[in-house]
């Protein structure tokens, strides 16, 4: 890895202590993750962010800080989890100083070994706008498969969207 990607990376559950900091985090990124990520807008204070922490403590879906030299830099989960047939969505975010570093990869190789190797899922799969090409990006360099595309599936900013769906089975996983 080259030197300018290397950087403290890590997964930590997230606790409601962290509304200050992660509302901070929200905030200053906004215009760009609201374009692609439909709660941006209804998170207008620290008050939200805690509500949303402590939904995430109830356990029904793992959430992870992504963690970046120390500081709260975005949020990775896996929701939607049918345990009958073992699969889950992630969804993901990156404040804007954190983008295109390599951080996204680290968080979702991290993801994945929890997903199939102690969740024991088969399959995760994650939906972006389609011109959302970062998004996109960083599944496909995972291994994620583009299985489709679904057509004005994602209404964001008052615009409907089509959106890529990437799916990986446990089978197809790069170690890493």
């Amino acid at each position: 890895m080259i030197a300018e990607l290397q950087h403290a990376v890590a997964l930590r559950a997230p606790a409601t202590a962290d509304a200050d900091e992660l509302f901070a985090r929200v905030d200053a990124c906004r215009k760009t993750l609201r374009a692609w990520l439909p709660w941006v807008d209804a998170t207008r204070s620290p008050d939200d962010s805690r509500a949303f922490l402590e939904s995430v403590s109830a356990g029904k879906s793992p959430a992870w800080l992504i963690e970046v030299d120390g500081r709260i830099g975005g949020m990775i989960d896996i929701h939607g989890i049918c345990k009958v047939n073992r699969i889950g969505h992630i969804g993901y975010w990156l404040a804007d100083g954190h983008v295109g570093r390599g951080i996204m990869q680290q968080a979702l190789s991290r993801v994945q070994a929890i997903a199939f190797d102690e969740l024991g899922l088969h399959r995760l799969a994650i939906i972006a706008a389609r011109e959302n090409r970062r998004s996109c990006a960083a599944a496909e360099r995972q291994g994620f498969k583009l299985e489709g595309v679904l057509r004005e599936h994602l209404l964001l900013d008052g615009r409907r969207w089509d959106a890529c769906h990437y799916g990986l089975l446990a089978s197809e996983r790069r170690a890493g």
